[in-house]
């Protein structure tokens, strides 16, 4: 078969995307063989990253994205994409540069796969705050690339193996997050997670269950109406409309249920609703410091699959961050794609 191009975008610099990208091109991996993965960032930060890790697999930089396939599985092709890092590494720092670099390259990706030079992205983590400083008002990886497609409010979903909650919103604060429980949009999020089950697991009609924003879903309107002005007409519509959704239910049942087996996917209402259970089942932040699990993006023409993960500035270019994360997301870009 052709060759088709993951772009894995670098991240931060300062963070633990770096190490992570190494550490895990360096190792077997289970894809498909005509699924060809290409590091976008600095081969020198990379290198540093390397020596680090004492990882043997040659980094290649490559000028033209038609050597990729020539480079890998043997070496592991490097793409700067025409950006280069202006500073030294200062780990778990915030800096402008490094903010610049790190979104520059997610831009240059999505443009090439826009372009139809490769089939989608894997993300490694960048600093909010620090792409802040270059592109005022950034919100986070998935806004972003939502409005490269055309789709300021695109839809987030976690996934890990069976596990798969989409969000309603996210990178917005907890007052926003309130209003932005309209039926239109849990429509939208509950549409396009039923859309990805089919494809993620070959579900012929997955079953969804919806949660609620308010404690106890509302209890009947006595803790708060989004429940009965706008989750229970969604569901309801979402229903007539074939999907096999059923809530509102409450946040803390509804993800339990998740868990059993009760459901194969969970419309969440806000970000850390969806977020902290997830982070709390597959997050071990123990001594071995496994994390799992992906971010992934709904309904863009771009795929898309992040680590579920930030920079990881506390232990970042000590050696010890768990690549896990980035595993998931690329065999999930490689199995979508």
């Amino acid at each position: 078969m052709k060759p088709k191009i993951l772009f894995v975008t670098m991240g931060d610099p300062n963070g633990v995307g770096p190490e992570l990208c190494v550490k895990l091109l360096s190792r077997k991996l289970t894809l498909p063989e005509h699924m060809v993965p290409v590091i976008v960032g600095d081969a020198e930060v990379l290198r540093q990253a390397q020596e680090l890790l004492k990882t043997k697999k040659t980094l290649v930089e490559i000028a033209s994205l038609d050597s990729a396939s020539k480079v890998w599985p043997k070496g592991i092709p490097v793409f700067s994409a025409g950006i280069e890092f202006s500073e030294n590494v200062q780990p778990g720092k915030i800096t402008r540069a490094a903010g610049a670099v790190s979104i520059g390259w997610v831009h240059r990706a999505v443009e090439l796969v826009q372009q139809g030079k490769g089939a989608g992205i894997v993300t490694a983590p960048l600093c909010k705050e620090a792409v802040e400083m270059t592109v005022p008002g950034f919100q986070g990886h998935t806004e972003y690339i939502g409005e490269m497609c055309g789709d300021p409010q695109p839809v987030l979903a976690l996934v890990h193996g069976d596990w798969v909650v989409a969000h309603v919103s996210t990178h917005v604060s907890l007052r926003d997050a309130v209003d932005r429980v309209q039926k239109e949009r849990i429509l939208k999020v509950g549409t396009l997670l039923a859309q990805f089950l089919k494809k993620y697991r070959g579900l012929k009609n997955p079953r969804i269950g919806v949660a609620g924003l308010n404690p106890h879903a509302g209890e009947g309107g006595m803790f708060g109406r989004e429940e009965i002005d706008a989750i229970i007409p969604a569901v309801k519509t979402l229903v007539k409309k074939g999907v096999r959704a059923q809530g509102p239910l409450p946040g803390d049942v509804i993800f339990p249920q998740l868990h059993a087996g009760h459901f194969d996917g969970v419309v969440a209402m806000y970000h850390d609703q969806g977020h902290i259970v997830t982070k709390t089942l597959f997050f071990d932040l123990g001594g071995k410091r496994k994390v799992g699990g992906v971010n992934t993006t709904l309904g863009l023409p771009v795929l898309r699959t992040s680590v579920d993960h930030g920079t990881g500035f506390d232990i970042a270019w000590k050696g010890v961050a768990s690549e896990l994360s980035l595993r998931d997301a690329l065999v999930l870009a490689s199995k979508l794609a």
